[in-house]
């Protein structure tokens, strides 16, 4: 992952936009240049980012930020910095103020849709495993695909906490 770029001052971002954290839009409110007069007090932003994943984004003195990194700046005053801004519903275009949360890179991984089990081929169980940190934990190897996912759910909710995605129930 490519570390994320400072963000300008909060003084600057306040001059040129506002934040709407019920819904997560974010308006121009102070033309940036000529092009922006037209703008002024209407919603800011475009979708960008990998094909897959697209989340909004604005503009702002040549260089391209995420929308939920400035709303994270916005609303809190401090710079994310090094930390990602995770989408608690894994909607990276939904930029509502409670839908964001700092994350590290690992507790963002944890925060996607992950099976957790497979079928062994050489003994036809089901094995549950986690990975924590960059070591993958073996929890057990299950009969039935309905117990390995039972047991892959609770695996994740110990082990991710929060950031566990639980979407396999």
């Amino acid at each position: 992952m490519v570390a994320p770029l400072p963000l300008p001052p909060i003084s600057e971002l306040k001059e040129y936009y506002e934040y709407i954290p019920e819904t997560g839009n974010l308006f121009l409110i102070k033309s940036r240049c000529q092009a922006d007069k037209k703008r002024v007090g209407t919603i800011i932003g475009s979708l960008g980012g990998p094909k897959r994943r697209k989340t909004w984004v604005v503009k702002h003195k040549g260089k391209s930020y995420y929308i939920s990194r400035i709303a994270w700046l916005l609303m809190t005053n401090e710079d994310p910095g090094t930390f990602l801004v995770d989408h608690k519903n894994r909607n990276p275009q939904d930029n509502s103020w409670l839908n964001l949360r700092l994350a590290t890179s690992t507790q963002n991984n944890h925060n996607k849709i992950i099976i957790g089990y497979h079928q062994r081929k050489d003994n036809g169980l089901y094995r549950v495993r986690v990975t924590l940190e960059g070591q993958r934990i073996t929890i057990g190897n299950f009969t039935t695909e309905e117990e390995a996912k039972e047991k892959a759910l609770s695996a994740q909710k110990f082990f991710y906490k929060t950031f566990a995605c639980c979407d396999l129930e």
